[in-house]
């Protein structure tokens, strides 16, 4: 049995017998086969409805609870999969994620659809959390290109459902729906047991042989590996927090109403679709490529521009809807959503970047179950309610502007990043010697 010493200075094929990147290839695909509780939920919901005879706010529940379920379960995930690694928990998750995408076929009954529902979406906080963190933990060395695959994994998983569940007649007698949720219950189950096996994490301090922490061009601002209690001790984690408020609200009012926000203009079905399956693939090269930008431009800039940019579109789908342009408003619509997604590789990124990996899990987990479970209020319900008595028009302008202060508020953390002041550091020598996330 090696040392915890030595291991530290094997190479991933030595530590596993295996190279990282299949971790990073299982990681991919547990998140990948998730996705359809988010990302096909615009697709899916008219299907839904218009089987059981819900109101537009009883199925937009369901959106909201998985979205706050979900964000709750990232917390301990995070925590169970640092003391006891992804394998287990990327399990189990699993499992219970499968028996979610399942309650749909357990209609017309509402209280049993949202019990199960819920539950399995609490589980898949557990997968997304050991997907995303399992990625960062492996690769100090190329942190926002993995995080970014992975993340966007959570919206590619989506596409092969999405076009099929449009060409459904909603008029059917939903079997054909109800065939499509069996087979993605199935998948969502069975995939990442599979990747379980190969899940696993590097000993604490690892880092590739040879790589130095300096050959990064973003440093960490300090060394000190922070828990959980120690970020939530400073302003910057809580400005992160409420950033992730505003911002997730504001993409999810969008995207999960993306199909009754075209028609409501009147644009034809092609245009709707057009929307739903761009979104989907625009959000997953979202999560990559400003995820590998901020490698190079910095975090904080490039999480200011994203969501600056994606409040701008989000508002160019409302110009665009109210001048009759199906074209510009898809065009808008996908842009919005790619700028929007880079939130989600841009937060566990940074996350890592200011606290350190040690507590990666738990301080990522504590973030996204309060940030994201406020913001799929938002998302979810209330912009439901608001549209409903304001129009489309009115709730997405409050989506957009949303999304511009949330680019806002990350300004004052390009000059004052969280330091650890602790008597064995100075500040002068962490920014000289700083060093990513574990």
């Amino acid at each position: 049995m090696l040392g915890a010493q030595e291991r530290r200075n094997k190479t991933d094929k030595e530590i596993l017998g295996y190279s990282r990147y299949l971790v990073v290839i299982a990681a991919f695909f547990a998140m990948f086969v998730i996705s359809p509780f988010e990302y096909t939920w615009s697709t899916m919901a008219g299907h839904i409805a218009a089987m059981y005879g819900w109101t537009h706010e009883e199925v937009a529940l369901m959106f909201t609870l998985f979205v706050v379920a979900q964000s709750i379960g990232m917390l301990p995930g995070g925590m169970l999969r640092d003391r006891f690694g992804p394998r287990w928990t990327t399990a189990i998750g699993g499992l219970f994620s499968g028996l979610g995408i399942a309650s749909i076929a357990m209609g017309p009954s509402y209280p049993l659809v949202l019990t199960f529902w819920t539950l399995g979406s609490f589980f898949t906080g557990f997968i997304y959390n050991n997907a995303i963190t399992t990625g960062n933990k492996w690769f100090p060395d190329h942190r926002g290109k993995i995080t970014g695959v992975i993340a966007g994994a959570f919206s590619w998983g989506s596409l092969p459902f999405i076009f099929y569940i449009r060409s459904i007649s909603q008029s059917s007698d939903g079997s054909a729906f109800i065939s499509t949720i069996y087979v993605i219950a199935i998948v969502m189950a069975i995939v990442p047991i599979v990747a379980a096996f190969v899940m696993t994490d590097p000993p604490k301090g690892w880092s590739p042989p040879g790589w130095s922490p300096k050959q990064t061009s973003v440093v960490r601002p300090s060394t000190h590996q922070y828990t959980m209690s120690e970020a939530l001790r400073t302003w910057q984690m809580w400005a992160l927090i409420v950033s992730f408020v505003l911002i997730s609200g504001a993409g999810l009012a969008g995207m999960s109403k993306i199909v009754a926000y075209s028609d409501s203009f009147g644009f034809a079905a092609a245009a709707a679709t057009a929307a739903a399956g761009g979104i989907s693939v625009a959000n997953g090269f979202g999560k990559l490529l400003l995820g590998t930008a901020s490698e190079r431009f910095g975090h904080e800039n490039t999480m200011i521009g994203s969501f600056v940019l994606s409040g701008v579109f989000l508002l160019g789908t409302v110009v665009a809807g109210n001048l009759g342009s199906d074209v510009a408003f898809v065009i808008c619509a996908i842009a919005g959503i790619f700028f929007w997604a880079s939130l989600f590789a841009l937060f566990p990124i940074i996350i890592g970047h200011y606290f350190g990996g040690a507590s990666a899990g738990g301080n990522y987990g504590a973030l996204y179950a309060i940030a994201k479970g406020l913001g799929g209020l938002y998302g979810g319900i209330l912009s439901a309610i608001l549209i409903h008595h304001q129009g489309f028009s009115y709730g997405i302008t409050v989506a957009g502007l949303m999304a511009i202060v949330a680019g806002l508020i990350i300004v004052p953390l390009r000059a004052a990043p969280p330091v650890w002041r602790g008597a064995e550091q100075t500040p002068n020598l962490e920014r000289r010697l700083g060093q990513p996330a574990e």
